[in-house]
């Protein structure tokens, strides 16, 4: 008998619940901001993970040192690739723009010298197309937030961009 009450482990009401523990180990104290936007200070955080030697993938140094969230850095890393995407995509939306603009201005001039009905009937459909092109790239673009963040990134963007693989 002495075996088997000698054997039993008493828990105790001060012992730390496993679940709790666990729980305290995996959640993140992290919580991103219901406005989406990057801080400067987060920028700096994110070429600083970057630059620790392996392209920030594995931020262990700086997490672990400086008691950084990887899932903060983990989000910013994507608000930074989503705000090169938005900055990307204007850039293209310049250029079809451009492009739209000149090819409108090249068929009203060809139009204004057109002497054939038909020709004429033909080289305004083709310029009503090209207007409403322009139109749709005029109203595309992202989402508030991204938009602010590509703002923000613009100005750093040599120094941010290679950062990212």
């Amino acid at each position: 008998m002495s075996l088997l009450v000698g054997g039993c482990r008493k828990f105790s009401a001060s012992a730390p619940n496993p679940v709790q523990a666990l729980r305290r180990r995996v959640e993140t104290g992290f919580r991103p901001p219901a406005d989406g936007l990057l801080t400067d200070a987060q920028l700096d955080l994110f070429v600083r993970a970057a630059r620790s030697g392996d392209g920030g993938r594995r931020v262990g140094s700086i997490a672990g040192a400086g008691g950084v969230d990887r899932t903060e850095l983990a989000w910013i890393r994507g608000r930074v690739i989503e705000a090169l995407l938005v900055l990307d995509a204007r850039k293209a939306r310049e250029g079809a723009l451009e492009s739209t603009a000149k090819a409108t201005a090249d068929l009203r001039v060809v139009r204004r010298e057109a002497r054939d009905p038909g020709a004429a009937a033909r080289l305004d459909l083709e310029i009503a197309a090209l207007e409403r092109e322009r139109a749709s790239l005029v109203d595309a673009d992202a989402s508030a937030a991204a938009g602010k963040n590509a703002a923000r990134i613009a100005p750093r963007r040599a120094e941010i961009e290679p950062l990212v693989p």
